[in-house]
């Protein structure tokens, strides 16, 4: 990735998101600006809501990330999607734990969606 380049990636998580706050934690410690554009409930925005999970994009770069014009354009499509940046993103990743080559439980991270049986 070139010094300005930008790296973007879809998260799949459900439950506690775990995997997704780990992912963003390990982002957030290698590169200098971070985004995650989700579902207000899913990103921290809303915290009256209950967390459902799913599709999470994280948007990571040593350049400043222009969140505004990001917002933009989620708004445009109307998809009911925010961008969190700087406090409320370090409030969402919480205490998770950076992934690195010698700690990376990804398989004990993920919350297995609910699946519906056959009756």
């Amino acid at each position: 990735l070139d010094e300005d380049g930008l790296y973007v990636a879809n998260l799949i998580d459900h439950g506690a998101l775990a995997f997704a706050r780990a992912e963003v934690a390990t982002l957030a410690a290698t590169f200098e600006h971070v985004a995650l554009l989700g579902k207000p409930a899913d990103i921290g925005l809303d915290p009256t809501a209950s967390t459902i999970g799913g599709n999470l994009v994280v948007v990571a770069s040593d350049r400043p990330v222009d969140a505004p014009a990001i917002q933009e354009a989620l708004d445009a499509r109307d998809v009911g999607w925010k961008i969190a940046t700087g406090d409320d993103l370090v409030s969402w990743t919480g205490n998770a734990r950076v992934l690195t080559d010698d700690h990376a439980p990804v398989d004990q991270l993920l919350q297995p969606s609910r699946t519906r049986t056959a009756r």
